[in-house]
C-alpha cells in the first residue's frame, strides 16, 4: 500500500508504457521490504522541466531518465557525476533534501553484463562498438576505464566515432580507434572478441535489419545488443547460429538497476529476483 511515507521512484520518458523497469525494480523493492514504489511516467517535451521541479520537492527518492531526455535533465541538476559528465548524459538522478545529482548507469550496467555473464576479461579483449549514440557513449566510456586492448567504434557519421574517441582517448584511457561502418570499417569485426550492437538498428521500425554484415560474426565471439525488444535481433540471431553467445538488452537492464536501486537505497538488490522478475513479465 502507497501511503504518504512511501519512497517514490520513477522512469521519466516519451511513450513509456513498454518500460520493464517498473515489475523489475518494484519486485526487488518488495524482496527487501522497502516501503518504495517505482512508477511510469509520459512527459510531454514541453511539460519536462515542470515535471522534474516537481518532483524535486515530492517524496521522490529518485528517477531514472529514457529518450529523449537524458541530455536534456542536465540543466536542472544541482550535481553531476564526472563519468556522467565525460559520457555527456544522464540516465538516473538521486534526491537528497531536494538537491538532485545525476548519474549515468546504462554503461557500468552493460559492463557489469560483459563481465559477469560474458564472463570476458576487459583487460584481456577487445570490442567492435555499433554506433556512437548516447548507449554507445556510455558503453566505450566505461569499457575504456577498465583498459581493454583494443575498442573500435564504427559509426555511419565517421565524425561521431572520431569525436567520442578523441575525447575517451585524452579523458580516460587511449585505447578506442573510430571506424566508418562500411565495409571498410566492418572488416575489423572478425578481429575482436565482443561485438556490441549500440545503435537503434533491430528494434520497431529495422527489425528486419542487421547493423553490420551478419557473414563477419564467427562463433567465438560474444555478441551482445542493447536492444531487448524483440528478444534476439536479427544479429542475435545469426550469431547463435553461429555458435556465439549471446546477451541482449535486458541485461543492462538488470545491471544498470542494480546500480540505481542502491543509489536510492543504500543497499543492493536481489538480481535473481530482478532477472525473475523479468522473466514473469515475458509469461
Amino acid at each position: 500500500m502507497i501511503t504518504t511515507k512511501t519512497k517514490l521512484v520513477a522512469i521519466l520518458g516519451d511513450h513509456v508504457a513498454h518500460s520493464k523497469s517498473p515489475v523489475m525494480m518494484n519486485a526487488a523493492f518488495q524482496d527487501k521490504g522497502l516501503d518504495y514504489y517505482y512508477i511510469p511516467v509520459d512527459v510531454a517535451a514541453d511539460d519536462f522541466g515542470d515535471v522534474v521541479r516537481g518532483i524535486s520537492k515530492m517524496n521522490f527518492a529518485g528517477f531514472t531518465i529514457t529518450m529523449p531526455y537524458k541530455l536534456e535533465i542536465m540543466k536542472y541538476l544541482d550535481e553531476i557525476d564526472p563519468v556522467a559528465e565525460v559520457i555527456g548524459a544522464v540516465n538516473t538522478v538521486k534526491i537528497t533534501d531536494k538537491y538532485m545529482k545525476g548519474y549515468n548507469t546504462d554503461g557500468e550496467g552493460f559492463v557489469r553484463g560483459i563481465e559477469r555473464d560474458g564472463k570476458v576479461k576487459i583487460q584481456e579483449s577487445t570490442f567492435f562498438i555499433i554506433g556512437a549514440g548516447g548507449v554507445a557513449r556510455a558503453i566505450s566510456a566505461v569499457l575504456a576505464s577498465r583498459h581493454p586492448r583494443m575498442v573500435y567504434i564504427a559509426n555511419r557519421t565517421f565524425s561521431k566515432a572520431e569525436e567520442l574517441c578523441r575525447k575517451i582517448n585524452e579523458k580516460i584511457y587511449d585505447c578506442c580507434v573510430p571506424l566508418p561502418l562500411d565495409q571498410e570499417g566492418q572488416r575489423y569485426i572478425p578481429m575482436v572478441n565482443v561485438v556490441i550492437n549500440g545503435s537503434n538498428i533491430g528494434m520497431k521500425p529495422y527489425e528486419k535489419e542487421s547493423p553490420v554484415d551478419v557473414s563477419l560474426i564467427h562463433g567465438n565471439q560474444l555478441v551482445m545488443d542493447v536492444i531487448y525488444q524483440p528478444a534476439k535481433t536479427i544479429l542475435l540471431q545469426v550469431a547463435e547460429e553461429k555458435g556465439c553467445q549471446i546477451i541482449n538488452g535486458e541485461n543492462m537492464l538488470v545491471y544498470q538497476g542494480e546500480i540505481a536501486y542502491h543509489h536510492w537505497t543504500g543497499i543492493d538488490p536481489d538480481i535473481a529476483v530482478m532477472k525473475r522478475a523479468l522473466e514473469v513479465s515475458r509469461e
